[in-house]
């Protein structure tokens, strides 16, 4: 059975939920930009330290007694990675979005690859790439722990390849073929009928 979803800090403040701190991540908050988040690691007293990120996840994923703030993307990959089924039902996310984080590169002022860079960014992010390199991610991680799940269906995974679209690229050959054949045949047909 499922326990109450905590929804909110305060939720959290107020379980027996162990927080997951990371001290570097603690260096970067600035109490003017995020100062719930500040007020609620002060008040927060059950911690423990995860400076050491995919052992506070994998203990989140195996005890459940554990918060952390990560990237929502690095503990479904380890889970699947780990071999659990039902990835959605393990973790359970803050329904407010605490953080926003950005990946910046910089460039000296004046530099000719500036407008060039932010061409690639914009087309690469609009194209989707981002999504697709994360979903390769997520697959990869399930191919790793495919061998593990303990799940009574027996659904293996395997990797998809051309050589199991080679079915239906041989049935679109035989149909031009054909077609072609036909299309072929009524034109010599069509010839002779006219003489």
């Amino acid at each position: 059975m499922y326990e109450k979803k905590i929804e909110t800090l305060d939720e959290l403040l107020d379980s027996d939920v162990v927080w997951g701190n990371r001290p570097a991540l603690n260096l970067a908050m600035n109490p003017a930009t995020y100062p719930e988040i500040v007020k609620f690691l002060e008040q927060k007293k059950l911690k423990v330290d995860c400076s050491l990120m995919r052992e506070c996840v994998e203990r989140m994923i195996t005890k459940g007694d554990i918060a952390i703030i990560t990237n929502p993307n690095f503990p479904d990959s380890v889970a699947r990675e780990m071999g659990i089924a039902g990835v959605g039902k393990i973790f359970c996310y803050l329904d407010e979005s605490l953080m926003s984080a950005y990946i910046t590169m910089l460039f000296k002022k004046g530099n000719p690859l500036l407008e060039e860079f932010n061409i690639l960014m914009r087309r690469y992010l609009e194209a989707g790439l981002q999504l697709r390199l994360w979903s390769e991610q997520k697959h990869l991680a399930t191919l790793t722990g495919g061998g593990r799940f303990t799940e009574a269906d027996g659904d293996g995974f395997f990797a998809f390849s051309v050589s199991h679209l080679m079915p239906a690229f041989m049935a679109l050959l035989l149909g031009t073929g054909l077609s072609s054949a036909v299309f072929i045949g009524e034109l010599i047909v069509n010839c002779l009928c006219k003489r």
